[in-house]
């Protein structure tokens, strides 16, 4: 990667931030675009060795000036909704398709049509592209998406697929499970029940019966960069998973060991018989025998890691506070 141009959308996102941080680390030429409003923060660290870009996908013109000003080599596309509101009207899916699939296709086009075009683009997916689909899932199953962000998703990667003959470079998906890690936001169950642990609050498991494939995200930043290396000819979509799923019962007790809480704050809620519980599992053996990767963290280490990020931050706040009391 060392002098590599490389351009990352959705780059203060979660992910985003952490896989700008390792780009700049090897030595890349990291281009880092990401909307007006999004919070910088998470970039500062590696600042000196990033430009940053702030612009809308889903404006085409600004997207072309940023696109002929850089002429990225490598892209990666991680700007994507991935929470959506209890309740959707019709209306409000249709906007978030297209917020999904516009910026993507605005992308293709321009990364396409450029005078130097790039030599591959990675772009996260979701293992909530499969739904119910048979468990494990694999990438040569038929999909079927159980809710708003699985199915225009899904819709993103089968347009990647399907326009891949049609553009001068590898468009390849990596399809993530349950992401988590250090910048998480605390409306994800790890990092909230973490917090809560941590500052002995009570806090519920409202379905403790559902099981997760829940993969660090330095597994994930390493996998993308591995697909953004692999010199694969041809488009591909691939699972970066772990292949296993904890109960979120069993997440909640090792959450529990890890961190000394009080047991009885945590209580886990009881959905009722007529719910089932749901699962998302995938398989990696594709990643495996295609890019040589397997996921490194176990469970117990990435959050005991999150922990421990969590504690200093506490301790880096704690500072600040007394040296402004004086």
């Amino acid at each position: 990667m060392k002098g590599t141009v490389c351009l990352v959308t959705g780059a203060t996102g979660f992910i985003g931030s952490h896989l700008v941080r390792e780009l700049a680390s090897r030595g890349a030429d990291v281009h880092a675009a990401a909307r007006s409003g999004s919070a910088p923060g998470s970039l500062e660290p590696s600042s000196g060795r990033v430009t940053h870009h702030r612009l809308d996908l889903r404006d085409r013109a600004a997207l072309e000036r940023c696109i002929t000003s850089v002429q990225p080599q490598k892209v990666f596309h991680l700007a994507a909704q991935t929470r959506d509101p209890a309740s959707q009207s019709i209306s409000d899916l249709a906007k978030s398709f297209a917020d999904c699939i516009d910026p993507l296709v605005h992308l293709l086009d321009l990364l396409a049509g450029a005078a130097s075009p790039p030599q591959v683009m990675v772009r996260a997916g979701t293992i909530a592209e499969y739904g119910k689909a048979m468990l494990p899932y694999r990438e040569d199953q038929r999909e079927y998406p159980q809710s708003p962000y699985g199915a225009r998703m899904l819709a993103a990667t089968q347009i990647c697929e399907m326009l891949d003959a049609r553009v001068p470079f590898p468009v390849h998906t990596a399809r993530l499970a349950l992401t988590y890690g250090d910048g998480q936001s605390h409306g994800f169950l790890l990092p909230a029940l973490i917090d809560a642990c941590r500052k002995g609050l009570p806090t519920e498991i409202l379905r403790p019966d559902d099981r997760r494939d829940l993969i660090h995200v330095s597994d994930v930043v390493d996998a993308l960069i591995r697909l953004g290396e692999s010199g694969l000819a041809e488009g591909t979509t691939v699972n970066i998973a772990t292949g296993t799923a904890p109960t979120m019962r069993d997440v909640a007790a090792r959450v529990i060991a890890i961190s000394g809480c009080d047991p009885a704050l945590v209580t886990l809620g009881s959905p009722g018989p007529c719910v089932k519980p749901s699962v998302l599992l995938a398989s990696p053996a594709k990643a495996q025998r295609q890019l040589g990767w397997s996921a490194r963290i176990a469970l117990d280490d990435g959050l005991r890691m999150m922990l421990g990020r969590a504690m200093q931050e506490d301790l880096h706040a704690d500072v600040q506070v007394r040296a402004r009391c004086g």
